[in-house]
């Protein structure tokens, strides 16, 4: 090697200042570092703390100074691979301040047929996609590594056999079980680094701590321009307080990188409702509406739309009279073709069912007070409909939009078992007495799974009301109100 040559294959921060043309910061350089330095590295990151770059870097380092190397990186979906980590790989190679050898494509970058690096997902099953792959100097990155599986990490083991081979372990700490959980919480030998938010130059550069967000007087200390405006900022972090509050799931995994230990009363687990945004699901029958009539002046009307497994949220509406809202609700049956609209009839929402129902339009009236068809295992219908949500979640049979307020909303909802040994649902009053934002989104996507676990027939209705509103689709005659839910178990 030339000197310049050693330099670079001992120092990975300066090659990356002096090739790539990017100032690496503190959390990064010791990321860098550590790739260098240590066989496993285990990375937690709040959101925005440019760790796709730094795992970009890596990647192109390691290429590039150790001769005939193998870098293979690996994510639980396709968008996390192409869309994000080679995404940065290739720009970083495309602007280097020194020309780089190589064509880079979408998942791949080959230097001879024996020095390359390439990109490919890892679901559960694809563990087989592993084998073959043999070289002296091996990196092996796991993007978004709390929602790789057990199997894929011990196909990664058995690519990393010679003594120059590297693991980097990178992503937000949202599951807290599995090998990147396990690296933090017991110690499986890994060298391990956190990133939270006050950890980045944002932060760093004006002495910012939690309690300065909590508090209000970071606005204060912020003196200057940041230094870094593409990373998190301050005034991210002071709205996700006021939008999440300190001690949600959110703001622990995507502000402080702490792993959130769901409590015993956490209905839907953070990881299950992060793997339903990256899930993909084909849209299909049946096509339904789930609508929220918002009961108070800060709360939302919101209509969910299901295409079977797949929902989206159609439209949010500020607090509106029973007309607005019963016009709405047609609007959105005409725009999806949806054959049912579940309404929410607390409150509010009876008028607008009442009118809809008037009108003949195929609605179902959602009272969450009614008996559950279960009786033994919920103290009534709204629980049972939750029970059935949080099954769809741990069996990954629904894909929901990557919105942070439905999320934030579905992962502080609580349950509690009462004296009969039934499963209760927290109350809306109960959440926002704790400091929590009424749940609005979170119920919508509720109602419109509501009574339907066959995954294809819709609501359980019964056949007075299924007569003729369109071609194949639900109708009900006026004065006539659903009472018929059937819903599998939850426990």
């Amino acid at each position: 090697m030339t000197t310049s040559a050693l330099r670079h294959f001992f120092d990975p921060a300066l090659w990356v200042r002096e090739v790539l043309g990017h100032e690496p910061w503190q959390k990064q350089v010791e990321i860098l570092e550590s790739v260098r330095d240590n066989k496993v590295t285990a990375v937690k990151s709040c959101h925005a703390a440019g760790k796709s770059h730094v795992a970009a870097c890596a990647a192109l380092w390691f290429l590039y100074t150790h001769p005939r190397s193998l870098v293979i990186t690996t994510a639980p979906t396709d968008r996390q691979v192409t869309g994000i980590l080679w995404k940065e790989i290739r720009t970083s190679h495309q602007r280097a301040k020194v020309p780089l050898q190589g064509n880079c494509l979408n998942q791949e970058l080959k230097l001879e047929n024996d020095w390359w690096a390439v990109g490919f997902t890892a679901p559960e099953y694809s563990a087989d996609k592993f084998q073959g792959f043999h070289a002296v100097y091996i990196l092996v990155i796991a993007d978004e590594a709390s929602g790789i599986s057990e199997d894929i990490f011990d196909a990664i083991d058995g690519v990393l056999t010679s003594d120059e081979s590297r693991l980097l372990m990178i992503g937000n700490p949202t599951n807290p079980a599995g090998r990147f959980f396990k690296e933090f919480a017991g110690g499986m030998g890994a060298s391990k680094i956190s990133i939270s938010a006050f950890d980045t130059p944002n932060f760093t550069r004006y002495g910012l701590a939690e309690q300065d967000i909590l508090d209000g007087t970071w606005k204060e200390k912020v003196t200057g321009p940041l230094p870094a405006p593409y990373l998190v900022t301050p005034g991210w972090v002071a709205d996700r307080v006021k939008r999440w509050g300190p001690e949600s799931p959110l703001y622990k995994s995507k502000v402080l990188a702490q792993f959130p230990l769901s409590g015993a009363d956490t209905l839907i687990p953070l990881h299950h409702i992060e793997a339903a945004i990256e899930r993909t699901i084909e849209p299909g029958p049946p096509v339904e509406l789930g609508v929220d009539v918002a009961r108070f002046g800060s709360d939302e009307t919101v209509i969910f739309c299901r295409y079977g497994n797949h929902a989206r949220i159609h439209k949010v509406l500020p607090m509106s009279d029973t007309m607005e809202t019963a016009g709405a609700v047609i609007q959105a049956i005409r725009e999806t073709g949806a054959t049912l609209a579940k309404i929410d009839s607390i409150g509010i929402g009876a008028g607008v069912f009442d009118r809809l129902n008037e009108q003949g339009i195929p609605v179902q009236e959602m009272q969450s007070g009614m008996a559950a068809k279960d009786k033994e295992r919920f103290a009534n219908a709204r629980a049972e409909w939750w029970g059935e949500l949080r099954t769809r979640f741990e069996e990954g049979e629904i894909d929901i939009p990557d919105d942070e307020t439905l999320v934030s909303q579905l992962s502080a909802i609580r349950y509690k078992v009462n004296s009969r040994g039934q499963i209760q649902i927290e109350s809306k009053d109960d959440m926002k007495r704790r400091g929590m934002a009424s749940p609005d989104r979170a119920d919508a996507l509720m109602l419109v799974f509501g009574c339907s676990r066959d995954g294809f027939g819709g609501s359980d209705l019964t056949l007075e009301h299924a007569a003729g509103f369109g071609p194949g689709g639900w109708g009900q005659q006026p004065g006539k109100r659903s009472r018929s839910f059937e819903v599998d178990p939850l426990w």
